[in-house]
């Protein structure tokens, strides 16, 4: 019979160490779990919110970027714009002067014909 006391004191002490873990252990096992999902949750959200603050500072060097390039362009633009005018308005000009000088020109050969009756070589 000593060995069925002794395995109802090994039962009776089972019992109570698990009783003991129970109340005891398991609820402060499940408190840190619990407090370990909190801070990862936090940690989620700190990383969410940081993110979300380095994109849209990086969004909006990016919109600062895109309108300083589309202000270049339009500079450049107009720019070109400007010289083609200057360029056609000049050769215009110059194509009048030309036309003007050809007109003379035949004139003054007209008139040395006239006076000398031969012909001038070009």
């Amino acid at each position: 019979m000593d060995t069925h006391n002794n395995i109802a004191v090994i039962v009776g002490i089972t019992a109570v160490i698990s009783t003991v873990y129970k109340l005891l252990i398991e609820p402060s096992i499940d408190a840190k779990i619990a407090g370990l999902e909190t801070k990862g949750f936090l940690a989620i959200d700190t990383f969410k919110s940081n993110l979300n603050d380095k994109i849209i500072v990086l969004d909006r060097k990016v919109d600062i970027h895109l309108q300083d390039y589309t202000n270049y362009k339009e500079a450049n633009l107009l720019h070109n714009n400007g010289l083609n005018e200057k360029i056609n308005h000049t050769w215009n000009k110059t194509k009048e002067l030309f036309s003007e000088e050809k007109a003379t020109r035949k004139e003054i050969q007209a008139f040395f014909q006239k006076q000398h009756g031969s012909k001038n070589p070009n």
